[in-house]
């Protein structure tokens, strides 16, 4: 709890509101069925997707973008309602994962990218499950930081322990009309059952190399979950982190070795070997 505090809080300390930062040089935005979403497309190369975790924004990759865009295309994205995108069904509070997979297919489809690489974070991760499965071959590396198949009933009770309130000072960056719909989205999608919900044999149809990452005292979600994803994704790998809680690579300790690694897997030097 206290790692990942501190990193929300040095993420609140970098931007007073969303409303305020500029467009960067190479961002842009896509419509979705009048849906403003934000991306910024930096480098050449094989695409990487960059999914960040619920109340982030694409500024969380900017450690890494500089690095990854010399050999890659990469596009990081604003999730819907965060940072510069605009919100998805404003009535509507109930975030669905599956709901942004679909979005995010059709600004591959906008961008004409058919096969490609990809990171998630938390909820990036999770996405990165439901576009894994809903398009297996389209995905080629994959690397999921603190995603989960399931809301355990540790995950339920560490988001009850937090509070409506707490989650209302973590999207209190995203300015005020935001800030009320992303706490009460995360709160209702963590409180409620279905999403995700992937079983062992869902599971099994993903085609992408995987590399599982959490840390071994991630607060948010148990280690359970990661090896029960390593077990049941076919062509996955596995990394714990020592203390390294649930969003190591926002931690400034670890990036360099987050960067390394993270290269290493997607060039295929983690491949197994028959």
């Amino acid at each position: 709890m206290k790692q990942f505090t501190i990193l929300i809080l040095v993420f609140i300390s970098c931007f007073a509101t969303y409303g305020q930062v500029k467009i960067n040089p190479n961002g842009k935005f896509f419509n979705y069925n009048g849906t403003k979403i934000y991306y910024e497309d930096t480098g050449n190369g094989e695409p990487l997707l960059l999914l960040h975790s619920f109340f982030g924004t694409a500024d969380h990759w900017k450690p890494y973008v500089e690095t990854y865009s010399k050999q890659f295309r990469t596009i990081a994205v604003d999730m819907m309602g965060h940072g510069r995108s605009d919100i998805y069904r404003e009535d509507d509070f109930n975030f669905k994962h599956g709901d942004y997979a679909k979005i995010i297919l059709a600004l591959l489809d906008s961008l004409k990218l058919n096969k490609v690489n990809a990171i998630g974070a938390s909820s990036g991760g999770m996405t990165l499950l439901h576009l894994s499965i809903m398009q297996p071959e389209r995905f080629k590396s994959v690397i999921a930081i603190g995603a989960q198949i399931y809301f355990s009933k540790y995950t339920r009770e560490w988001v009850t322990k937090n509070g409506l309130n707490q989650f209302m000072q973590w999207a209190a960056p995203h300015g005020p009309e935001k800030q009320v719909y992303l706490a009460k989205a995360f709160w209702q999608n963590l409180t409620l059952y279905g999403d995700p919900s992937f079983t062992p044999d869902i599971l099994s149809t993903i085609k992408a190399k995987w590399l599982v990452v959490q840390g071994d005292n991630d607060e948010a979600v148990p280690l359970q979950q990661a090896l029960e994803m390593h077990q049941y994704i076919p062509n996955s790998r596995l990394w714990i982190i020592p203390n390294g809680g649930h969003l190591p690579h926002l931690n400034a300790d670890f990036q360099s070795e987050f960067l390394k690694v993270s290269l290493e897997f997607l060039n295929g030097k983690w491949d197994k070997k028959d």
